[in-house]
């Protein structure tokens, strides 16, 4: 009886080890630093947040600076395995998602073409920290 009590301890013990290390992310999450254009914020989110090979979603977030969306913007998008396509709205929150491939995580770019009010301006975003100094 005293073996099996010690055996079960030992299970437990090793089942709540394994699902600590399942929990822990493998890749430190990173995210671009925000940029901004006339008085908008403009920062990127991924899906998965951990971009992988492949196609990835993409958000692109674009706040005013008094904390509210823009109704009026047009938001492309591209990486450089793809031309420009036009990220969808969603919702009224200024919010716009697209999926675009990723070939090179570690060296591709997301590149978002802003569109308001007759004006154009074009950004680039790192995908990954090391990316940040090979412009």
């Amino acid at each position: 009886m005293r073996q099996v009590s010690r055996t079960v301890r030992k299970l437990i013990f090793i089942s709540c080890l394994a699902l600590l290390a399942a929990c822990s992310p493998d890749v430190p999450e990173w995210t671009a630093p925000a940029q901004q254009w006339r008085d908008l914020s403009i920062r990127i989110e991924t899906r998965p947040t951990v971009l992988k090979p492949g196609m990835n979603e993409f958000l692109v977030i674009a706040n005013k600076q008094q904390r509210s969306f823009s109704s009026d913007l047009m938001v492309d998008v591209r990486t450089e395995n793809s031309s420009w396509k036009q990220a969808m709205p969603d919702g009224a929150l200024g919010v716009f998602r697209r999926a675009l491939p990723v070939k090179d995580v570690q060296r591709d770019h997301l590149y978002v073409r802003l569109v308001r009010q007759g004006e154009q301006h074009e950004m680039m975003f790192d995908l990954a920290p090391k990316a940040s100094g090979t412009r």
